[in-house]
């Protein structure tokens, strides 16, 4: 991602979690992944949707991950080469 906002989430959360607590606690996004390609990689956010039918392979679910364009904290764009901040 083009911004630093899963890591100040991830402070925020630990450091409430740890008062609240009052033990230490981390905090550590399960939706972020990286992403390849030719000659970098990036951190990216990615959403699950679990989608069920009547069909071979989705009768229990099949999570199918859905990338975002933008980041859904501060909406800076998630393109490569779009500036960081």
């Amino acid at each position: 991602m083009n911004c630093n906002c899963i890591s100040k989430i991830e402070i925020k959360l630990a450091k409430r979690y740890s008062e609240e607590l009052g033990v230490d606690a981390s905090a550590d996004c399960q939706s972020a992944g990286f992403s390849m390609s030719d000659n970098s990689i990036r951190v990216i956010h990615k959403t699950e949707f679990k989608i069920v039918a009547q069909a071979k392979g989705f009768t229990r679910g099949k999570l199918i991950p859905v990338i975002s364009s933008y980041c859904p904290f501060c909406g800076k764009s998630t393109a490569e080469g779009a500036s960081h901040g």
